[in-house]
This record gives structure tokens, C-alpha cells and sequence, in this order.
């Protein structure tokens, strides 16, 4: 995917990372700071787009580092979504994790289930899902004030009542929770301050 640089995003994007040859690891919205462990980096052998996508493997993550735009507190509404092509079929590996160690945490999405912390950030609600291996799929998370939803390839794969924090995480874990890291691409990460999907929805056919 090659960014437009005279395409106006929504205003609604607060986060945009193509993960392209021409964007690298970049947010190209805001540009917010990031920091890498290990060496993630952009292959070419899978790519949804056909312009690279970010390759993580085993001890490699990206970081967003902690932001106020990433404040999920008191029923804010957001949407995360993005592209993956996990290769790894272990059940716990995260695509993307609020969370350095164990404990809870606002929100996890792993291959088989998301895990939505609760208001105290106690326990775990559980979203289902099935994401195939070896096929790019898309994923969305969206919280508007009432339910979170989730959503595999456009449709509602499960729902729960958006949780109440007070003390939502701040950054951004691409790739790694403590849990498992995941082994595998991923293109087009969006974050996003409004619900944009409130019904069933057709996956973005081009780029954003």
C-alpha cells in the first residue's frame, strides 16, 4: 500500500500504520513514537496490497508508546482494526496486547479469542474467534460506549458490554503480550476514536 499523501484521513484516525516499504514502521497520521524489540521489519513476501507488510517473528514486537490518544477510559468509544497473515497456530499468540506482564489488561486479540478486561480490570470477558492460518483476514475491535464488538472479515464474530476503565492502558503492543508473541505479517493498523463499524461491513477492498 502506497499512502496518498494528499488523501485526508477521517478525522476520527488517531493511528495509521500502512507497514509498507514506503511507510515503514511509521504512524503516518500522527506520528506517534514507537520503539521495536528485536528487528520487526517489512517483507515482501506476504503482503496484502502487494507493497510489503510488517513481518514479526518470535522475540521481535513494535511498541506505540504510551499516548493519551490510546486512553480508552470512561466509555470512550474506538475502533482498532488491521490486516493479519498469522502463520503460527498457537492459540495464545497476540496480534495486539495493552499490557507489558501478566494481569489484566483493556484489550487483547489473540488467534482463537479476544480477552476485554473488565471495569476494575480484574477479570476477563471473552470474545470467540476463529482466524485461519495462512490467509489474510481482517480483524476489528470496536467499543461504542455500550458493546464491544468484534469482527472477522466483516462479520459480528461476538459482543460484550463495553467495560468502564478508569485505568486503560496507554500504549500499544504490535505482535507480543506476555501470554505468546505471534509469527506472521500484518498490514494497515488503524486506530481510531469513534465506533465505525456498527453493523456487519464489508472489509476495505484498497488502502485506506
Amino acid at each position: 500500500m502506497i499512502v496518498n499523501p494528499f488523501k485526508v484521513m477521517p478525522a476520527s484516525t488517531k493511528i495509521l500504520m500502512p507497514f509498507t516499504v514506503t511507510s515503514g514502521l511509521a504512524d503516518v497520521v500522527s506520528g506517534h513514537a514507537t520503539t521495536s524489540t528485536g528487528s520487526p521489519t517489512i517483507s515482501m513476501t506476504q503482503s496484502r496490497w502487494g507493497n510489503g507488510a510488517l513481518y514479526i517473528d518470535a522475540g521481535t514486537s513494535l511498541k506505540i508508546n504510551s499516548t493519551s490518544t490510546l486512553n480508552l477510559n470512561a466509555l470512550a468509544p474506538f475502533t482498532f482494526e488491521f490486516w493479519v497473515y498469522n502463520t503460527r497456530d498457537t492459540s495464545n499468540a497476540a496480534f495486539i496486547s495493552m499490557r507489558d506482564t501478566g494481569g489484566y489488561c483493556p484489550i487483547i486479540v489473540q488467534k482463537d479469542q479476544s480477552l476485554i478486561g473488565n471495569n476494575a480490570l480484574s477479570s476477563w470477558k471473552t470474545l470467540t474467534a476463529t482466524i485461519p492460518l495462512s490467509q489474510w483476514v481482517h480483524v476489528a475491535l470496536v467499543g461504542d460506549g455500550v458493546n464491544i464488538k468484534q469482527y472477522i472479515n466483516g462479520l459480528v464474530s461476538g459482543s460484550v458490554t463495553h467495560s468502564n476503565w478508569t485505568n486503560g492502558n496507554n500504549f500499544l503492543n504490535i505482535g507480543q503480550d506476555p501470554d505468546d508473541s505471534f509469527v506472521g505479517y500484518i498490514n494497515d493498523l488503524r486506530f481510531s476514536n469513534t465506533a465505525i463499524y456498527t453493523a456487519n461491513f464489508t472489509p476495505p477492498t484498497s488502502p485506506f
